[in-house]
């Protein structure tokens, strides 16, 4: 049987990995914190670092070393790498296992990931399920794959693998999984590198005040509503791009919209907007002035990136492949 997982002293019906003293409390096992070394050889770090492809070729080349029989790899759309295997096939306890290695977007493993592979283990007959997330299980996930009787395997357990193997056959791996580029992920479908995209975003949060009192933040959002019955006064500018009064507002106010002054509503202090709506039962208390011309935006541009396949190959497919950075 090949090991991936530390051994217990403790027994349980399926191999299963502790959690380990590298969970972060709120999420996963493992979360590279900037760049590999990989002078420094085999490690927990390099391996969560590595290319989806990279980690299913790794964990076939354990496997195989551990005189397992393997099956083809099935590749999925979200990078997720399925292949069959039979354990000691020589011998009276020769045993099936599916083996899985979590997309790219997934490569912390949550409860939802281990019960869909769990249902997917479920369709071969007399198969235990073995499921790879590189950055680690939360501690849901442990407890979703120890029920479900799924062997959980992160870059710990791999990392352990790989140190039980001779000299020879460690060093050999590790030339070649780490040559080239062995960090950027592969298109799943045309198998090229793919592409690091950057792109500005203008997202804003929306505001409901809807209790009395000071505010002292200072407020910039997309949508701010102040709900009726509320009374409240902001110390600092608020900007927004639309506000929406059924309470009773002060301060001073900029709006790139139009600010909209419902029944009840009333607005104190200064007001600069693109245009004042009073309903009826509605009151402005302050100063307001009408904003003109162009106005410089408020929000300042966020630049996110992530990876995409650049289609060289002409396939639709290629398109809707899009994974998030894992730093």
């Amino acid at each position: 049987m090949v090991k991936f997982s530390r051994p217990s002293s403790v027994p349980s019906p399926p191999p299963m990995l502790d959690p380990f003293v590298t969970l972060e409390e709120a999420g996963f096992s493992l979360r590279p914190s900037g760049g590999v070394d990989r002078l420094a050889g085999w490690s927990p770090e390099l391996i969560a670092a590595l290319d989806w492809a990279r980690i299913s070729d790794l964990a076939r080349a354990i496997a195989a070393a551990a005189g397992c029989e393997l099956a083809g790899s099935r590749i999925m759309p979200d990078s997720a790498v399925l292949f069959g295997m039979i354990e000691e096939p020589r011998s009276a306890k020769a045993r099936r296992a599916m083996v899985k290695t979590a997309p790219w977007n997934e490569w912390g493993a949550t409860p939802e990931t281990v019960h869909r592979f769990a249902q997917e283990v479920r369709t071969a007959r007399d198969t235990r399920g073995i499921l790879i997330a590189p950055a680690g299980f939360s501690p849901a996930a442990l407890s979703t794959a120890q029920e479900l009787r799924i062997e959980a395997v992160d870059a710990v357990a791999l990392d352990a693998a790989l140190r039980a193997l001779p000299d020879a056959k460690r060093d050999f791996l590790f030339v070649i999984t780490t040559a080239g580029d062995f960090t950027t992920p592969s298109c799943p479908i045309c198998m090229k590198k793919l592409q690091r995209i950057e792109q500005e975003f203008l997202e804003l949060p929306s505001r409901t005040i809807d209790m009395d009192g000071l505010i002292a933040d200072s407020i910039v959002c997309d949508r701010l509503e102040v709900t009726a019955g509320c009374e409240v006064t902001f110390l600092q500018e608020v900007r927004a791009r639309s506000i929406t009064v059924a309470g009773h507002a002060s301060g001073d106010f900029v709006c790139e919209g139009p600010v909209i002054l419902e029944k009840g509503g009333t607005l104190s202090g200064t007001v600069a907007a693109r245009s004042l709506v009073v309903r009826d039962g509605g009151e402005l208390l302050g100063q307001f002035r009408i904003l003109e011309g162009e106005l410089g935006s408020f929000v300042k541009p966020a630049v996110r990136w992530h990876w995409r396949c650049a289609g060289a190959d002409g396939r639709l497919e290629c398109a809707w492949v899009v994974f998030e950075p894992h730093q």
